[in-house]
């Protein structure tokens, strides 16, 4: 027993400096990952590091821990998770379509509770590995400007919205997940600041997080910079004396950006998509109107005067309003089925909402595989049977069709989670994530004097990291937010657990 204390001991050593490698690696990895998706090389190996980072982490985790239980129960969870699932995807009248892709899927899902639970380890070992965690985030934000910048200069950078050219992404390949870690980070980075108690190290931090989120350009962003500066300005004023200095220079900073929206980017990508909204709106009640044109004999189809009395509009209507962006819905379940979805609605903006759609289709999904394999709604199904192959999609902008594939993989994390890896997955990862919230509000209930601009911050970006879950495909299925999101996690876990001394600094 001493000689294996003395091990974990000397391990628990070397976890400050591996925490800051760990995750500085991170945004190294993405800027990798976007390059090789640029040009067509196989990222299989990448994938592969991914992954044995994972393990070794958690690995890692479990050798220092003296909890060494709760690894086992959670490794025999995820067993059992995975082989429900494995036997869900093999009980379908067709059978597993397509199991290497569905594992890795499942896997992506793992990242976020697997690395919260390693790091929560590496933190509650050794006291420094906290601070040092803080700084690697800081680093990961500079390393995050810095290609941005690179990416503006060279006029290589994809933009946030490609399509319209609108916004500063950088390097990355997904921008909702990018603008979730940059929202993650902004409260982190200005509290990395205010524990230095300086007024430039604030304003400074303050302008350049808010500033990347305003040229990022997304509503969610923008939410962000109005919700920290002012959240961490409220927390700051009570507190008085140059704490108050502070609040005011967060606050500014916010208000400036705020202040900036007509020249923003979200702006332009507004004006863009209300501009967008209008021609969808034209294009499909053109389409109706055609469907509804009396025949030869003066006779219409009925549609119009089904409008009239109440009734849903006519087939034909339908058909040929579906078409514009349902049809790979319509060719997987039938037109009876979508237009009964859909309230045989008519609206252009409902028609054409990709969120609303993928969410519909992943239900109608769930309803027929939960009649093949009674074990699909409580473990999920395989990730192909979100494809919708050979079929008419339509492109809005070049106004053109083509025979295409359809993804209706969920633009939400909580339905993606749902469908692809069931109730149970998702109620046990919402109460993997209600925990460390529920733990950190009980700790300030228990110990107010526990409270402070850091665990605000750290609060904050853990709610930042939920709304992301709930209106965007992000935090819980992409690896390169959600690690971000299990180093808040863990964060917040270790700032609710540590002893709350008088004077205790993380500098």
């Amino acid at each position: 027993m001493p000689e294996q204390k003395r091990r974990r001991d000397r391990l628990a050593a070397l976890l400050p400096a591996l925490t800051v490698l760990l995750c500085v690696l991170q945004p190294l990895l993405d800027v990798t990952a976007y390059w090789l998706r640029e040009y067509n090389l196989s990222n299989s190996w990448l994938t592969v590091l991914r992954l044995i980072l994972l393990l070794g982490g958690f690995g890692l985790g479990f050798a220092v821990s003296e909890r060494r239980k709760l690894y086992l129960v959670f490794s025999l969870v995820i067993l059992a998770l995975l082989t429900g699932h494995v036997l869900s995807c093999l009980g379908t009248d067709t059978g597993y379509l397509d199991w290497r892709e569905d594992l890795t899927d499942q896997a992506r899902t793992l990242v976020l509770p697997i690395t919260a639970l390693s790091f929560s380890s590496f933190l509650r070992a050794n006291r420094k590995a906290f601070p040092a965690l803080l700084g690697a985030l800081v680093c990961n934000l500079l390393i995050i400007l810095l290609v941005e910048l690179l990416s503006s200069l060279t006029g290589t950078d994809p933009h946030t919205y490609p399509t319209k050219g609108v916004g500063v992404r950088g390097w990355f390949i997904w921008p909702s997940p990018q603008s979730a870690i940059l929202s993650m980070l902004c409260p982190l980075v200005i509290a990395w600041a205010l524990e230095r108690k300086g007024l430039w190290p604030t304003a400074l931090t303050a302008l350049l997080s808010f500033g990347m989120l305003f040229a990022y350009g997304t509503r969610l962003g923008w939410y962000t910079i109005a919700g920290v500066g002012l959240g961490l300005a409220l927390c700051l004023f009570p507190l008085g004396g140059r704490r108050r200095l502070q609040a005011a220079c967060v606050l500014l900073s916010a208000l400036l950006f705020l202040g900036l929206y007509p020249l923003s980017p979200m702006a332009r990508n507004r004006a863009a998509v209300e501009e967008n909204e209008g021609l969808k709106a034209q294009r499909v009640s053109a389409a109706v109107s055609m469907a509804e044109r009396p025949d030869a004999d003066g006779l219409g189809t009925g549609a119009s005067a089904s409008h009239a009395e109440g009734q849903p509009p006519s087939r034909e209507a339908l058909a040929a309003a579906y078409r514009y962006n349902l049809q790979g819905m319509i060719d997987r379940f039938g037109l009876e089925r979508v237009a009964e979805r859909y309230g045989y609605t008519l609206d252009a903006g409902t028609i054409c909402d990709d969120r609303l759609m993928k969410k519909n289709f992943c239900l109608l999904l769930l309803e027929d595989l939960s009649a093949e394999s009674p074990l699909a709604p409580f473990f999920g199904v395989e990730l192909e049977r979100t494809r919708v192959h050979n079929t008419e999609v339509y492109d809005f902008y070049a106004d053109d069709w083509s025979l295409d594939t359809e993804n209706y993989d969920p633009e939400n994390d909580v339905i993606g989670v749902l469908t692809l890896n069931g109730l149970l997955g998702l109620g046990l990862l919402l109460a993997f994530l209600l925990a460390f919230g529920l733990r950190a509000l009980l700790a300030l209930w228990r110990e107010r004097g526990r409270f402070s601009p850091l665990f605000a911050a750290f609060l904050g970006a853990y709610g930042i990291g939920l709304i992301y879950a709930v209106s965007t495909a992000s935090t819980l299925r992409r690896n390169n937010a959600s690690v971000y999101f299990a180093w808040i996690l863990a964060g917040l876990w270790y700032l609710s657990t540590r002893r709350c001394d008088k004077g205790d600094s993380h500098d």
